[in-house]
């Protein structure tokens, strides 16, 4: 289950052009991102990606809006 919800969620965040986010996940559906982003706008499209990707169940959001 870790690596399907890992490769689907990469796969969405590559084809919407956040393929600099890194993403790891567990056999529970806790996913943890982490990269950078140009503003908040993007930040928040990076978590909606995350939230409607099918078995995550919880996420560590530490991606950070470019100063």
């Amino acid at each position: 289950m870790k690596d399907s919800i890992e490769s689907r969620l990469r796969a969405s965040l590559q084809r919407l052009g956040f393929s600099e986010i890194e993403v790891s996940s567990d056999d529970d559906g806790h996913v943890q991102l982490s990269g950078t982003v140009n503003n908040s706008s993007d930040r928040t499209s990076v978590l909606t990606i995350a939230r409607t990707t099918p078995g995550v169940k919880r996420i560590a959001n530490q991606v950070n809006v470019l100063s």
